[in-house]
């Protein structure tokens, strides 16, 4: 059998992408999935451009068309963010004409974060409901969320969480200590709770990443700087990883914080490949996971997190960590993704 994936790319092998997909692209080359590149052209406003632009991409997807063969799988990467002239209509004769199995993994459904304009991803998504015949989700609660939404279970394929490649070692040094660390974007836009931090004083909270601008200096925040992505999993080696979005400490709230109701954070993924144990707020999807594995705290609210980490010895700080192990191996290893394309080529019931 022929396996295929697709990879948007900006230039001739540089991934558009983030490092999910990126990481997605690697684990799934390694399990034999040849790339087929759909190269972006930078944007440029005018008629011309738009028409050269989507020319351009009519022509890559029907090489893609004709390279793929009879009774192929292929993997897609979802949602598509740009328009794209031939893509529907090239998937929809291979799978037609050409009996491809196409499966979609699944990195957001805008329908639910509800934090763009929705009618280019709710057709995006219908599209992809059509050609799909099977589709890998983040989770139990998404998998849900596709069957009320009129999916039929057996065309589900529930990831569990995502992999998260990276070279720390196994047997990392994790220091106990009851504090947290925060890695990501740190903007006021992306992560408004960041700045009312200070509230939980004297908990004691680390800071990593770009676009921290505090107007008030906390005694209790401690802003380490912003590093390459391939140097923060060094930089986690104490404490717990939080996992939170909106703008309130009491609860996950707004858009982005809703989201954690369905989706699988990558940031979840970088602490847990990283080492370190979580905390995680007690509603969000991957709260299921993190206790049924035993990798750290399920909270309903931060202003807990004060009372709760006085209370955890080292010894259950030791035990969260040897179980995080097994995590961070198999998220190395790209063992979640792998196991659900295995799932995902057993044929429908």
């Amino acid at each position: 059998m022929n396996k295929y994936q697709i990879v948007e790319a900006y230039g001739a092998f540089m991934h558009a992408g983030s490092k999910a997909t990126n990481d997605c692209v690697s684990i799934l080359n390694e399990a034999g999935f040849k790339p087929l590149v759909v190269t972006g052209i930078i944007d440029k406003k005018g008629l011309l451009a738009k028409l050269y632009r989507q020319g351009h991409y009519y022509k890559d997807w029907r090489k893609i068309y004709q390279t793929i063969e009879q009774d192929s799988v292929l993997i897609l990467q979802h949602p598509f963010r740009r328009k794209q002239l031939g893509r529907y209509h090239f998937l929809t004769k291979l799978k037609h004409e050409k009996r491809v199995q196409i499966f979609s993994l699944v990195h957001d459904v805008e329908l639910i974060r509800n934090i763009y304009e929705l009618s280019f991803y709710e057709k995006e998504l219908k599209q992809m409901l059509i050609y799909a015949d099977k589709i890998i989700v983040h989770n139990a609660k998404m998998k849900e969320w596709f069957i009320n939404y009129g999916v039929e279970e057996e065309r589900l394929v529930d990831l569990e969480v995502f992999d998260y490649l990276n070279q720390e070692p196994l047997n990392k040094k994790i220091d106990f200590a009851p504090s947290i660390v925060i890695a990501g974007n740190l903007s006021h836009e992306k992560s408004p709770y960041i700045y009312k931090l200070g509230d939980l004083a004297p908990l004691s909270i680390e800071l990593l990443g770009i676009n921290y601008q505090p107007k008030d200096k906390a005694a209790n925040i401690h802003y380490k700087g912003s590093f390459p992505a391939d140097a923060v999993p060094t930089e986690l080696n104490h404490g717990f990883g939080l996992v939170w979005d909106g703008g309130d400490l009491s609860t996950c709230s707004g858009p982005t914080g809703e989201y954690l109701r369905y989706n699988n954070p990558h940031k979840l993924s970088l602490y847990l490949s990283s080492g370190l144990p979580v905390i995680i707020w007690s509603q969000a999807a991957l709260a299921d996971f993190v206790k049924k594995n035993q990798l750290g705290i399920t909270v309903d609210s931060l202003y807990e997190l004060q009372a709760i980490l006085s209370k955890i010895s080292q010894e259950d700080y030791l035990t969260f960590c040897s179980n995080v192990k097994k995590v961070m191996k198999a998220m190395q290893n790209g063992d979640y993704l792998k196991k659900a394309i295995d799932q995902s080529m057993l044929p429908l019931k």
